[in-house]
């Protein structure tokens, strides 16, 4: 809309103190004029020059010549005005406009001034008038007659081609004006569709390992996307008017956001590699700590543009076929990860000891050996950090701390009977599936044993988890053992040289693992960060690495994650729900028959909900355990197991069959949970059956309600299939669940895996 020299116009506000926050980047004398008219109504003005989503402090928020904004992000703020002023910028008004017609968004003002510093005072007043009416409009274009619009021409040039009369008739002209105005609004289609392909092919080539080939294909398919953008800009305007637009902007932007998160994870990839190879230098320079705080804020901004962009992936990919839905799942985990990172990185001073000193207990647990707190512990570390560096990691075998206890301490009861032990010591202090409880005892035993104490967090990492983060790195030497190492061979040669020619005292064990853990340091820099950080997270989430601060707000930030190794309250998790059947179900092994025989073990679940029509729920776990070691051959051989069953207290009618034979001993308590426990013995080779039922202490009354499952996956333990059912009577619907089911009648099965904690949610009806 054209600026009218004649029409002035006089701009009134309520003088109610209203707070301006004002973005400027560019035009300081447009600024000077906009600041010192804002002033004269009285508002609040608050100026920043680089732009943030921060507007919680606002009522109005202007933004000056910025033009890298996501309409999306303001639309939440329904209570606030905001105006985005740009400077003779057509794409990105005509860009930002169009999205906020096409979603109704009108809180959003665009302008696009073009202009001189002799109209300011007048377009200033335009614009506040266009900002405070009741007009619906959301775009304004602001020109003067005296300022050539953009493309026009100097002179108008008729051309005549007299032949086209007579080789055309009007209506052949016609049609091809017509084809030729259809041709040209679809030019940008072939460079987008180009540009999507080759985003497709750079993402498949940085997860199959080719980062490299991933970042050239990405580059190519940036000129097709820039290409395709320009285009855009001019069919654009048709696009909209029929109401066709909005595919190709969504297309446009996830080519868009795909480009930035493949650049940016290259970025965050080197970083990385820097940031953990100046971690481990000592007696750091000036100049190393600043690199090192340089890298650290880097890898924090590129996260922060990951996390947004991964965002918009997940969002805006549709769910046409599997592979798209696999690809917005991972997105979703990638994008947990990130915002964890986010989360915790205000705390890295205190974690990476910046002008203080930190003591950390890393804790190794064979959950071969397995144990309800991850598996039999073999060795550990103390890892103590200075000003942002890691000055020591003290490897040491388990056997050398407890030979030194003098003080009794009584075992668990399972370990006395089964094990014939009446003294309790480091190696076996992982028996409770808490890992907080564990630590605890830990750092007790260390005290007691070598004076060790005060640490200040812990670490529990399983062979299975140091076995995920050797995949980031191709492979390890250790010339001391003349040995290569890799994820595929490392449990293998930790075995060999933990058990050949093993004695107390022997060193073998422990200089092969320091050998090991120095080789993997020492290789980090050369590592797959993309890799490393993917294996991390899954062995977080698989609870093969637990984690624990004694800083509350960074242990808050890993339980809630889930990545903490608690045991879970068996309390209903939907806090305003009426009437919610809170069921718990945490099935755990203690293999006490000093062996390896977890690598041989596979254990399917099958757990089964009753529900009659009374309301009253009858629960059967069906354990079947295949014990596949040969005869007498360590690391396997017999597994003799204590087995617990952590469920709902005051559960009752409980009846235990193993090979459909009743059991009649077993150990019960009833307190937080209700514990069941036995000792159960699979030879080699054998399948040996475990069929649980019991009822639980609460029914499903008339109305609506919510039965909830907590399911525990222990720490250290395997993956294992589950096969889940619910079957209810007629006088009871389902009115939804957050399960991939297949349904029959009256019955729900769902097929999973218990790889992490998992809570199972159904809302039901009953007459």
């Amino acid at each position: 809309m054209p600026h009218q020299q004649c029409m002035l116009f006089n701009t009134e506000i309520e003088d109610n103190g209203q707070k301006v926050l004002l973005f400027s980047s560019n035009n300081q004398i447009f600024f000077d004029k906009l600041y010192q008219k804002l002033n004269q109504m009285n508002a609040d003005v608050t100026v920043k020059k680089t732009f943030t989503y921060d507007f919680s402090s606002a009522d109005i928020v202007m933004i000056l010549g910025i033009s890298d904004i996501l309409p999306s992000e303001l639309a939440e703020y329904s209570d606030k005005k905001f105006i985005i002023i740009l400077f003779d910028d057509a794409e990105a008004a005509e860009m930002l406009s169009s999205f906020s017609y096409d979603h109704n968004i009108s809180q959003i003002k665009v302008i696009n001034l073009q202009s001189a510093p002799i109209y300011f005072e007048k377009d200033i007043d335009t614009i506040l008038w266009f900002i405070f009416s009741n007009t619906p409009d959301v775009f304004l274009h602001i020109y003067h007659q005296s300022i050539k619009p953009p493309n026009s021409p100097q002179k108008k040039i008729k051309f005549e081609f007299p032949s086209l009369k007579k080789l055309f008739s009007p209506k052949k002209l016609i049609i091809l004006g017509v084809a030729f105005i259809l041709i040209a609004h679809l030019l940008f289609i072939p460079p987008l569709l180009i540009s999507t392909f080759l985003h497709i092919k750079a993402v498949e080539m940085a997860r199959g390992g080719d980062f490299q080939g991933g970042l050239i294909k990405a580059n190519y398919a940036n000129n097709n996307l820039k290409t395709s953008k320009d285009l855009f800009v001019f069919s654009r305007p048709l696009l909209h008017f029929f109401s066709v637009a909005l595919p190709f902007e969504d297309l446009i932007q996830l080519n868009d956001s795909a480009q930035i998160v493949i650049t940016k994870t290259g970025d965050f990839q080197s970083s990385s590699s820097k940031f953990l190879e100046l971690l481990f230098v000592k007696d750091k320079t000036d100049q190393e700590i600043e690199t090192l705080l340089t890298t650290q804020k880097k890898l924090t901004e590129n996260i922060t543009i990951l996390a947004k962009h991964i965002q918009i992936l997940e969002q805006k990919l549709p769910n046409w076929n599997q592979d798209l839905i696999n690809a917005k799942t991972q997105l979703t985990e990638i994008y947990k990860g990130i915002s964890f990172v986010q989360e915790l990185e205000p705390h890295f001073d205190d974690l990476l000891a910046n002008n203080s000193e930190k003591k950390y207990l890393l804790l190794f647990a064979n959950n071969m050996e397995l144990r309800p707190g991850g598996g039999f512990i073999g060795s550990f570390a103390i890892v103590n950090v200075k000003n942002f560096t890691i000055t020591s990691i003290e490897l040491q075998d388990v056997y050398d701390a407890d030979g030194q206890l003098k003080t009794q301490i009584d075992p668990p009861a399972p370990i006395t009977t089964y094990l014939n032990q009446t003294h309790w010591y480091l190696r076996d202090s992982a028996f409770t599936p808490d890992f907080v409880e564990n630590f605890t005892e830990a750092e007790y035993f260390l005290e007691e044993e070598i004076n060790e104490n005060n640490f200040d967090g812990g670490i529990l990492i399983t062979t299975t988890g140091v076995q995920n983060i050797l995949k980031s790195i191709d492979k390890l030497y250790i010339p001391d053992f003349q040995e290569t190492i890799t994820s595929d061979n490392f449990y293998i040669k930790a075995q060999l040289y933990a058990e050949e020619d093993f004695f107390p005292g022997s060193q073998q064990k422990k200089s092969f693992l320091s050998s090991v853990l120095n080789q993997m340091i020492f290789k980090l820099q050369d590592a797959s960060i993309n890799t490393l950080f993917t294996e991390i997270e899954r062995s977080l989430n698989e609870k093969q690495l637990v984690l624990y601060s004694k800083n509350s707000e960074i242990q808050e930030l890993f339980e809630n994650h889930y990545w903490a190794g608690r045991l879970l309250n068996p309390v209903c998790t939907i806090p305003e729900a009426l009437h919610c059947i809170p069921d718990f179900l945490f099935p755990l092994d203690a293999n006490l028959g000093v062996n390896k025989a977890n690598f041989y073990i596979q254990r399917p679940l099958e757990f089964e909900v009753q529900v009659d029509t009374n309301g009253k729920i009858t629960n059967t776990l069906k354990l079947s355990y295949k014990n596949t070691s040969n005869d007498n051959v360590f690391p396997g051989g017999t597994y003799k197991n204590y087995f617990q069953l952590l469920i709902p207290p005051n559960s009752s009618e409980i009846n235990i069959k193993v090979d459909n034979e009743p059991l009649e001993q077993y150990d019960e308590t009833n307190l937080r949970y209700k514990s069941i426990g036995f000792f159960l013995s699979i030879s080699p080779q054998q399948l040996k059956e475990v069929i649980i039922s019991y009822e639980l202490p609460t029914t499903l009354v008339t109305g609506d309600g919510i039965y909830q499952l907590i399911l525990q996956k222990q720490i250290g333990s395997a993956n294992s299939d589950l096969k889940f059912s619910f079957k209810y009577p007629s006088n009871m619907s389902i009115v939804r669940h957050n399960l991939s089911t297949l349904a029959k009648d009256n019955e729900i099965i769902y097929n999973t895996s218990v790889s992490s904690d998992k809570i199972f949610l159904i809302e039901f009806k009953k007459d």
